[in-house]
């Protein structure tokens, strides 16, 4: 991947006002965003880079309770892995917004990927939790829908924990489906079995590629048989084996073979960064872009 020859396909909708807000010592961190824009920014070329816009706050009550929204605009505690740091609510939109664009572009041809913080597959409905206000990715895909866009949208969860956030949110819900490959035992404890339009597929902790891509097919299998208008990729590089918070086994390249499957999928997809919290991350992101947009 480079200037020399940009992908054709590529769009990434990021900013520096993710860096918004901070918490000392939390592990979902600035820089996370700020050193894997900065690379990406090195070897592509201006084009491919979008800014992203806040979400209306109409598309973010599509999914969230009054209650919720108000409490990221207040910027008020949510739980001690979620506090109400000063920008955590203008974060939260922004966030939101670069989803909705994601997915937008994706419709309109593009692999479009969505480079912010905070994380978002943890939110519920009516809960902020787990480094997650807004669920971003069921905000683009509930105003997809409304729109008329996407009659179906499946939603493919590939971080090391279990979006419960999206799960909640999706659960018999017509015309969506949830897929998870995810770490068992981990936080936040759920996703053991598949219920309903929710399909998940927990992996144990030390998997490697050997025990993941298998699992990865039969997934992305549900997801072909499911014929979306639009598929959303909640994408944790936390599954890397370096990642200091989780205990799977992926390498670097093996996020190259991934990008490259969900790729294959044919179906219009977006995808947002989720989870990875390694110093490695900004490489993960390139290898991972390489395959799925080459």
């Amino acid at each position: 991947m480079g200037a020399a020859n940009p992908p054709s396909v590529l769009k990434i909708f990021s900013t520096e006002k993710a860096a918004a807000y901070r918490v000392p010592g939390h592990p979902e961190h600035p820089q996370r965003v700020l050193q894997s824009l900065r690379h990406l920014r090195g070897i592509l070329p201006a084009s491919v880079f979008e800014e992203p816009r806040p979400a209306p706050r109409e598309a973010v009550r599509r999914v969230h309770t009054e209650d919720l929204v108000r409490a990221v605009e207040g910027e008020r505690f949510l739980d001690p892995d979620t506090p109400g740091a000063p920008g955590t609510g203008q974060a939260g939109f922004l966030a939101a917004g670069a989803a909705l664009g994601a997915a937008e572009a994706a419709l309109a041809g593009w692999k479009a990927f969505s480079l912010m913080r905070p994380p978002g597959h943890h939110a519920t409905p009516r809960a902020g939790m787990g480094f997650c206000y807004f669920n971003s990715i069921a905000v683009a895909a509930q105003a997809q829908r409304d729109a008329g866009k996407a009659a179906r949208v499946a939603l493919l969860d590939l971080d090391c924990h279990h979006g419960n956030g999206t799960e909640d949110f999706c659960f018999g819900r017509e015309g969506f489906l949830y897929v998870s490959l995810h770490q068992s035992p981990a936080y936040p404890g759920t996703g053991l079995e598949s219920r309903d339009n929710c399909l998940n597929y927990p992996l144990a902790p030390g998997t490697g590629g050997q025990g993941y891509f298998p699992a990865l097919e039969r997934a992305l299998q549900k997801v072909r048989d499911f014929k979306p208008g639009l598929v959303g990729v909640s994408m944790g590089f936390d599954t890397y084996e370096k990642d200091p918070l989780t205990q799977f086994g992926l390498k670097r390249e093996d996020f190259g073979l991934l990008g490259r499957r969900v790729g294959e999928l044919g179906f219009p997809q977006f995808a947002l960064l989720e989870g990875g919290y390694h110093d490695d991350l900004p490489g993960l992101v390139e290898t991972f872009l390489e395959g799925w947009a080459p």
